[in-house]
């Protein structure tokens, strides 16, 4: 793929999500690495080949994990300077967060680093946040999930725009890989910082990115395209249930200040693809905190099958089931 092409790929991706329109202001969060450095001069190109203008930012946090992370930095402000940008950073010792929350520190990084990135965002004024997940980050994403274990949901991977923060996350480059990313920048001549803790296979993504996927390429060459088209049709179809869950929900569940009520002969007739969805639906309208278990979604299915009085605790919750009607409501 020529620079044209790449360009013509990444602007059919925003179209096709109605994302950047004219004099959009964006904040690309930048690491210094190549991916990243590739969205912020893909971003400008976009901009001339739809004729507006978009006004940038570059936004960086250091995580203290690295002695050269200060030095990137440092280079990375030049750089944007250079281009004539709004730089904005962060320090955030994630390797003591890490230590005292008893988290990852990529689940700790993770966090901060998006908790900050909204929170500059949305006091700058800017519409939206561009990261630069590529179509080799969301194969390994859709890996680590099904690896783990994972539902539907955890195979769709990473949306082109999420709403998860009051600023919306956008992904613009999801629909291309990471070997087409370096063509462009060795075409456009654009420097980079390569993070040498992204060869480190201690981490699993890492593992995931240089032994799992080149194993399974031996199989099939095309495995990193096969693996997001998969994600791509999961997630038609998780679309479909969410529909299709919403329907039931509102048919099925009663909602009141005392908490919830639902019949166990409506709940008989939907499917269990169904049923494990509303549950979980209603769980998280009474405790966002709370995710189902297997074992408590055996449980809940057990209660609408059997006409028996039963009544058990899911944390905070109790379900109290008798004669037709199961009521769900938070102890107090």
């Amino acid at each position: 793929m020529n620079v044209k092409a790449l360009i013509r790929t990444v602007n059919h991706t925003l179209k096709l999500h109605d994302i950047f329109p004219e004099n959009s202001r964006i904040m690309v969060a930048c690491s210094g690495g190549p991916d990243s450095m590739a969205l912020l001069y893909l971003l400008q190109d976009i901009a001339t080949h739809r004729h507006t203008e978009y006004e940038l930012g570059v936004a960086i946090v250091d995580h203290c994990i690295r002695s050269e992370s200060k030095d990137e930095v440092l280079w990375l402000r030049n750089q944007v300077e250079i281009l004539g940008l709004p730089f904005y950073t962060a320090t955030i010792d994630v390797p003591k967060l890490s230590e005292e929350q008893k988290l990852s520190e990529e689940t700790i990084g993770r966090q901060v680093r998006y908790q900050w990135l909204t929170d500059i965002a949305q006091s700058e004024g800017y519409d939206y946040i561009a990261v630069a997940h590529h179509k080799d980050d969301q194969a390994e994403s859709i890996l680590a999930h099904l690896i783990r274990g994972t539902g539907l949901n955890g195979l769709t991977g990473m949306a082109v725009v999420t709403n998860d923060y009051s600023i919306p996350v956008v992904r613009p480059l999801l629909d291309v890989t990471k070997e087409e990313l370096l063509l462009y920048l060795k075409e456009k001549d654009i420097s980079y910082c390569v993070d040498r803790t992204n060869e480190d296979v201690r981490y699993q993504r890492n593992r995931i990115r240089h032994r799992i996927i080149p194993e399974l390429e031996t199989i099939n060459p095309n495995v990193v395209n096969t693996i997001v088209r998969l994600g791509n049709s999961v997630r038609e179809d998780v679309i479909l249930i969410s529909q299709l869950t919403d329907t039931a929900f509102n048919e099925l569940v009663t909602i009141s200040e005392e908490g919830a009520s639902i019949s166990r002969r409506g709940l008989r007739k939907e499917s269990l693809a169904i049923q494990r969805r509303l549950w979980q639906r209603l769980v998280s309208i009474l405790d966002p905190e709370i995710k189902l278990t297997t074992a408590h979604q055996e449980q809940l299915l057990d209660i609408v099958n059997t006409g028996e009085e039963k009544t058990f605790n899911i944390k905070s919750i109790k379900v109290s089931a008798q004669c037709d009607t199961i009521k769900v409501y938070c102890k107090h």
